[in-house]
């Protein structure tokens, strides 16, 4: 697998994702907001909404490849299960377990497999082993929690050009997310010629505050990107990762926007993605009233490879002009609406997959976004999301982009 990804809209070569699993069926009304989620999905459902949504990929070129099979494959390394089981297992604080989970006498890779999406409880695990083993905390229902936010693979991990991003999760419930894809990246021979660039097993524990997820990243040209200080993304994070990036010699300015920490707006690309060079659509609420932005630029020499931060005097709508190059054209969610723009901000109406220049996938129930790009030259390919919308995302939520065709005058970077 040779990972490239230069920008937001070139053709979409292959793709990580997630099929929801049996995870779905471990959220009752009384853990669902635990797990970050506002209703129930209906499993079956939300399963037929993701196979088609990937057919629809397929049907576009796109080679799909799936987390959870890449997974399996490294769970037969005897010593990357083992390490990724002591990770899991520290983060769950059920150390006890770990020789139960990396050997192979009770669960195979298939099951392991399974049972690090699904989770495991007190009861499954003494059917398994024969042993009682009494949680920590008085009546818990897991030992090991599931991760049904899974099959929202762009925060975990993002490309960056030839190399990858691991994330920092913001919430505990989805530290997990970012232990799987890193053990994928780091231990699968697909992707043994690559390296991450930042986030790996092998970085120092203070890097864990900084949180990042890669719904806040977003490319903007060859020389910039926009990253979000979110409810999920620090700016001590942005500011450290523009640092890293510019001793990289890969990146020359860092854009950080602050939006507000918000559940509604919980990452960059919930209100704001790009459709093609010049093209953008926003949920203008929010995109129209930024506060201040803040520019990162490479310091001086002699202090070292880190990040000068500057307060932009361009506004959010020049900034865009002057990286694009050119003219900008704004689609509006719902086609201009304050109405509907603010139901279809809740249905991740401005949440689309470029997977080529004026082509993306969008939720079908967001008519109105859909209508407002399509007048505008863009191809929509709608998919249904009435159980996939549940957990609070859309298509690009859905994806973690691992190739994109490099366009003649593409020479970008990613960050995250």
């Amino acid at each position: 697998m040779q990972l490239r990804i230069d920008n937001e809209y070139d053709r979409l070569e292959a793709v990580l994702v997630h099929r929801p699993g049996k995870e779905i069926e471990r959220l009752t009304h009384r853990n669902m907001h635990q797990f970050l989620f506002e209703d129930i999905p209906y499993l079956r459902r939300i399963q037929d909404e993701h196979d088609r949504f990937t057919d629809k990929m397929r049907d576009a070129g796109v080679d799909v490849v799936y987390l959870e099979s890449l997974l399996q494959e490294v769970l037969q390394d005897a010593g990357a299960r083992r390490k990724l089981i002591e990770d899991v297992c520290q983060t769950a604080a059920v150390p006890s377990i770990v020789e139960d989970l990396a050997g192979s006498s009770y669960w195979d890779a298939e099951s392991l497999t399974e049972l690090l999406f699904v989770g495991l409880t007190p009861e499954e695990y003494q059917e398994t082993t024969g042993r009682e083993f009494s949680p920590s905390q008085e009546g818990a229902e897991f030992l090991l929690t599931p991760i049904p936010n899974a099959y929202f693979s762009r925060d975990p991990a993002v490309v960056v050009r030839d190399a990858a991003i691991s994330s920092k999760m913001h919430f505990p419930e989805r530290i997990r997310e970012t232990q799987l894809t890193r053990a994928v990246l780091e231990n699968h021979p697909e992707f043994a010629s690559h390296q991450i660039a930042y986030g790996g097993t092998d970085e120092p524990t203070e890097d864990r505050p900084y949180t990042i997820e890669g719904g806040d990243v977003i490319i903007l040209s060859s020389e910039a990107v926009l990253i979000g200080d979110s409810e999920r993304t620090r700016s001590e994070t942005i500011e450290m990762l523009a640092g890293k990036c510019f001793h990289a010699g890969q990146v020359k300015r860092v854009y950080e926007i602050p939006i507000p920490s918000d559940r509604a707006f919980m990452h960059l690309d919930t209100i704001f993605t790009i459709v093609d060079r010049g093209m953008v659509l926003w949920y203008p609420k929010v995109m129209t009233t930024l506060s201040h932005i803040n520019r990162y630029e490479p310091s001086d020499p002699g202090e070292g490879y880190g990040a000068r931060r500057v307060s932009e005097d361009r506004d959010f709508l020049t900034i865009l002009r002057d990286e694009f190059d050119q003219d900008v054209t704004v689609v509006n969610t719902g086609g201009g609406s304050e109405h509907f723009a603010a139901r279809e901000q809740r249905t991740d109406g401005a949440n689309v997959l470029a997977i080529s220049p004026k082509v993306a996938i969008t939720y079908e129930r967001n008519e109105r976004t859909v209508e407002a790009l399509r007048k505008h030259g863009v191809t929509c390919i709608n998919i249904e999301g009435s159980e996939l919308v549940r957990g609070l995302g859309g298509p690009r939520c859905m994806t973690m982009p691992l190739r994109r065709t490099l366009s003649v005058c593409s020479s970008v970077i990613v960050l995250a």
